[in-house]
């Protein structure tokens, strides 16, 4: 049965969930919500649906089921297509690494959302100051500290072994994102930089990073964040 996963028109926490599609050549669709009034409409009718008891996005279809969370879809597709980790030290590893990713990348979009700006159908606040630039020095620094840990225990090809795992789909896209946003803080990280050259290599993701479409190129967050990501940027 085909995969379908409803997400925004952005990479956001949906990209890692495209690669583990795309790598394993599983017939999926996509349903892609518009960063508008209407999109927003759109969400809102799906969000409370019975069999989706914690409407978020993304989420996939599979089967006759909804599985949300975006994690917990990384975790659900590794078990689907035999790419999550058996060893116990290994599962521990990559969950710590699941979760510093997490962390990382939220802390991202706080520096890059403006939280009194309105967004779809939720007001803005006069109260307060979102200071982008302060916001992402302070995150620069932090991931600063990160990105030589990531170096450190990136001494395989892929993070448990030869071959990847779930968590190296996320690990690949929240490193691009920080590596986008703040590029200075990946200068002498040769294993980390090696692991993302390699992941770009693996079978059917060469082909999409080499395709038009990805060069092109889709924002990392929405439109209307102080950053975005968008190629031109």
């Amino acid at each position: 049965m085909t995969i379908t996963l409803t997400y925004w028109s952005v990479r956001g926490l949906a990209e890692p969930i495209r690669h583990i599609l795309r790598y394993q050549d599983e017939p999926w669709e996509e349903n892609t919500l518009q960063i508008s009034n209407e999109g927003f409409g759109d969400w809102m009718k799906m969000r409370d649906a019975d069999d989706m008891p914690f409407g978020n996005l993304p989420f996939i279809e599979d089967d006759g089921k909804k599985v949300t969370q975006s994690i917990t879809i990384m975790r659900y597709l590794g078990r689907k297509f035999g790419m999550f980790p058996t060893d116990p030290d290994d599962i521990v590893l990559a969950e710590i690494v699941e979760q510093e990713l997490f962390d990382l990348r939220n802390k991202m979009s706080s520096a890059c959302y403006n939280p009194y700006n309105a967004f779809g159908p939720f007001p803005g606040s006069e109260i307060g100051k979102f200071d982008h630039e302060f916001l992402k020095g302070r995150f620069a620094q932090r991931v600063s500290e990160r990105v030589p840990k990531f170096n450190k225990i990136l001494t395989k090809p892929f993070l448990l072994g030869d071959k990847p795992c779930y968590v190296d789909f996320l690990l690949y896209e929240f490193l691009d994102h920080l590596k986008s946003f703040v590029p200075h803080t990946f200068e002498g990280n040769d294993n980390v930089l090696a692991f993302m050259k390699r992941f770009e290599e693996l079978p059917n993701l060469k082909e999409w990073f080499e395709s038009e479409k990805y060069k092109e190129g889709n924002y990392i967050n929405a439109p209307m964040a102080a950053w975005h990501g968008g190629k031109k940027e």
